[in-house]
């Protein structure tokens, strides 16, 4: 026997109830003749129905002439006759004596018998008593509310249905207790349950009062998420009770009336300790109403605090209920606007920052001031970053670099670096006793690489330092505000040298390890898609582009405008001018929200140059001219303005425009001294000139194309090779450049697989000279079809098929149909081979 002692029952069903179990129990009770004895066994948690079934049975006894009687305290069960159907409720609170009793007159098959008890307690007797029955009689379980019983008794509310379930646990006692209060207060439907919540409520913190100490503590325990092992025979026990589920879990309407109940020093132990976990709902929130504890708002901000890159919503209902509690606004400020920056709230966080002061005393100032730089930053809008760290006037050694990196990203250089050469080398031997941090030297590391990428000098030492300062950055764990991640800086030093595997592996290993934390992870994928976009792995690039937007994620602006400059790339790339035009057109607002600076330098000169293919220039030129700015006023460092410059070269080739070549043209080979991607751009630069002005030497093409390829710009190499063969009147020149055009940027093919965003399996793109629709038209052209044949072969109008044509004649550069005839054939036997 339990040592823990049950209650009396307190989950009484009316007799009105109509659940299905009951009404099962009561028919295979009553479905003897005569002549045969009833006996039976009624198991079931409190309030499942069996006293309500005991007294059914006993009527429809009465109505047959069947004898039958109740046990009471003073009934003398040896002298009861046979034939008289003695009933029994709530056996398992009898005590042994009586038991025994009972159980010598079930041992007689011929003694008519029916008892009905809990499943818990049960005592060696009463499981005895049980076994007998068993032999000879009824054994019925009454389980719990089914939804057909709960809709056969909310007729016309049948809305309720899911609710009263969901909300009882099909517990049947609770279930009957929701459709009485259906019937005494006006219910508009399942969202309208507050009312009748309440009443229920009330209902179980009575039945609280009344079990044990124990019981009562678990479920408390329980509903707030505080329990740890939990003993089985207590499960048991809360189960007979009609309390807990069979699980050993709560239904919603009891562990909202276990909050409710809970005593407020409760709480503050429970959550100062760490014992529960809050989960910002209505119902634990309703545990806190009205609580003003001191100790309790420090214990709720400080489990906040170190919640906030997990789960930043959680921690942003820890803090309005820390609030609520008496904690202080300044004090819980800062980590207030930590938290809606980490959930990608960047309104509130300008709502929680305006018009607020932040003395020099005050705690986490250099968090405030990285939430507030970051997220200007990330409404792209740098210079406003910049001048919030210069606002704040941060001295420590990690303030100084994001001060410094959002300087740069402006285009505003300090004249002296704040280190020196001692405390740069991360080699020496510390001038203190205590140890450098992970984060310090990262920093350290970060300025030093970003600097070297900003002079005129090859940048040995950023190829060195940025990527350590990316691993070191990712080792730190840390996921507070950056201007821009250490490995987005690294990857696109490692782009503007030409070195696209290196650029790859950073940003690979940043994903793989969650650099910056959850919060960047998009930023992060959106950058591997810029780099598989680089390398010629459009697959990847679309694949990382939809992981950057997986899980509803909702890009910043800035990240919005990087997205949008990869859609972009992607159809210049690998469509046709329709799906350019499209692709811009769809883009276009999304680009309008930011304005560039130096981190964003490769996706602007993308835009650039697709904005001068679609015909819309007057929408680049001011970003151009930011950009241009943002280089200039660095001193125009070759590894960040060489690509701005190429992107003024091919957009000066697009419009045939020669005079807009000579500024680019001139900054490349001045930098082509400096850095080899310039010098690559600049041999290449001079070679389209000559190809443009009609002089095409095939083995110089080649040669520029191929130096493009190699780093990284294997497209436009493509493009240069395609434009030699289309200025040429020499049959094997043109198939010869179109081979090398074909092989710098191959056509497109599907994969078997699509493995993950940095994967470094080979991929395929569309070919250069014609699409597919293309080449249909021009075997047709070859064979002497007319428009309307054309048409009526490939199922488009005649009118299209001139279209067609038309860009045919563009694309390959033909000025008479035998020129036209002549280089389509090259191109079609050439791709037949």
């Amino acid at each position: 026997m339990s040592t823990i002692a049950p209650a009396a029952p307190t989950a009484v069903l009316s007799t009105s109830l109509r659940f299905s179990s009951v009404e099962r129990a009561i028919a295979a009770l009553t479905a003897v003749d005569e002549e045969t004895a009833v006996r039976g066994v009624l198991s079931g948690n409190a309030g499942s129905g069996k006293s309500v079934a005991l007294r059914r049975v006993r009527s429809l006894l009465a109505a047959r002439g069947r004898s039958s009687m109740r046990l009471r305290a003073d009934t003398n069960i040896g002298t009861i006759p046979p034939a008289d159907v003695l009933l029994v409720d709530d056996a398992h609170l009898l005590g042994d004596e009586v038991l025994r009793e009972l159980v010598a007159r079930a041992e007689d098959p011929d003694s008519a018998l029916v008892v009905a008890a809990r499943s818990w307690p049960a005592s060696a007797e009463l499981t005895e008593l049980v076994r007998s029955l068993e032999h000879s009689g009824q054994t019925v379980l009454l389980s719990d509310a089914m939804p057909g019983d709960v809709r056969a008794s909310l007729a016309g509310t049948a809305r309720c249905e899911d609710r009263v379930i969901h909300d009882t646990g099909a517990i049947a006692w609770l279930a009957h207790a929701c459709i009485t209060a259906h019937e005494s207060v006006a219910c508009r439907g399942g969202e309208d349950h507050d009312e009748i919540d309440r009443a229920i409520e009330l209902r179980i913190s009575h039945m609280l009062d009344l079990v044990s100490p124990e019981l009562s503590r678990l479920i408390e325990d329980l509903a707030v998420g505080g329990a740890a092992e939990v003993p089985p025979e207590l499960i048991a026990y809360g189960c007979a009770e009609g309390l807990l589920l069979r699980n050993g879990l709560l239904a919603r309407l009891v562990a909202a009336a276990a909050r409710r109940r809970m005593p407020a020093h409760r709480l503050v132990e429970l959550v100062r300790t760490g014992a529960i976990d809050y989960v910002p709902d209505p119902g634990l929130a309703v545990g806190f109403e009205g609580v003003r504890d001191a100790e309790l708002a420090k214990a709720l901000a400080s489990r906040a605090l170190g919640t906030i890159s997990s789960d930043p919503d959680l921690a942003a209902a820890l803090y309005d209920r820390a609030l609520a509690c008496g904690a202080d606004d300044a004090e819980t400020l800062p980590g207030r606007v930590y938290a809606a920056w980490a959930a990608g709230r960047l309104d509130d966080v300008g709502t929680l920052l305006d018009g607020r002061e932040f003395p020099s005393d005050c705690p986490q100032r250099q968090l405030v001031a990285d939430v507030a730089a970051s997220s200007w930053v990330e409404r792209g809008m740098m210079p406003l970053a910049d001048q919030t760290y210069r606002a704040f006037a941060l001295t420590d050694e990690i303030s100084r670099t994001h001060a410094f990196l959002a300087a740069a990203g402006s285009g505003r250089l300090s004249a002296q670096p704040h280190r020196t050469e001692t405390n740069t080398n991360t080699n020496a031997q510390p001038e203190s006793a205590a140890a450098p941090s992970t984060i310090a030297i990262t920093m350290n590391l970060l300025e030093r690489g970003l600097r070297s990428t900003l002079t005129n000098d090859a940048p040995t030492t950023a190829l060195t330092e940025l990527p350590r300062a990316s691993e070191l950055y990712t080792a730190s764990r840390t996921s507070t505000p950056i201007p821009e991640l250490p490995a987005v800086i690294a990857a696109i030093t490692a782009i503007g040298v030409g070195d696209l595997t290196a650029a790859h592996s950073i940003v690979h290993d940043a994903i793989r390890d969650q650099q910056g934390g959850p919060r960047q992870q998009p930023h992060l994928y959106l950058w591997c898609a810029w780099v598989s976009l680089q390398r010629e792995r459009p697959a990847d690039a679309r694949e990382a582009l939809a992981r950057a937007t997986a899980n509803d994620h909702t890009l910043s602006p800035r990240d919005d405008a990087l997205a949008a400059a990869i859609t972009v790339g992607l159809a210049r790339r690998h469509e046709d001018s329709a799906g350019l035009a499209s692709a811009w057109q769809s883009v276009k607002a999304r680009l309008q929200r930011t304005e560039p600076d130096l981190y964003t330098l490769l996706p602007l000169g993308e835009l650039i140059i697709s904005a001068a293919r679609v015909g819309d220039i007057a929408w680049a030129q001011r970003a151009f001219d930011n950009g241009l700015r943002i280089v200039a006023d660095l001193g125009d460092p070759p590894l960040w303005s060489a690509p701005l410059h190429w992107a003024g070269i091919q957009r000066g080739i697009l419009l045939n425009r020669p005079a807009d070549l000579a500024p680019h043209a001139k900054a490349l080979v001045a930098a082509a001294a400096h850095n080899r991607l310039a010098a690559m751009m600049a041999q290449a630069g001079r070679v389209w000139t000559a190809v443009l002005s009609g002089h095409v030497d095939p083995e110089a093409v080649e040669v520029a194309a191929h130096g493009l390829a190699s780093v990284g710009l294997a497209w436009d190499g493509a493009r240069l090779a395609g434009h030699g063969a289309g200025r040429s009147d020499d049959r094997k020149v043109i198939a010869r450049l179109l081979a090398c055009a074909r092989e710098l940027h191959p056509r497109e093919t599907p994969r078997a697989e699509s493995p993950a965003p940095a994967s470094s399996a080979a991929d395929v793109s569309t070919d250069e000279v014609l699409s597919e629709r293309e080449r249909e038209v021009a075997e047709l052209v070859i064979q002497g079809k007319t428009y309307a044949e054309i048409g009526e072969a490939i199922f488009i109008s005649p009118r299209t098929a001139e279209h067609h044509i038309a860009h045919i004649r563009r694309r390959v550069n033909a000025t008479s149909r035998s020129e036209l005839l002549s280089k389509l054939r090259i191109i079609l036997d050439d791709g037949a081979a």
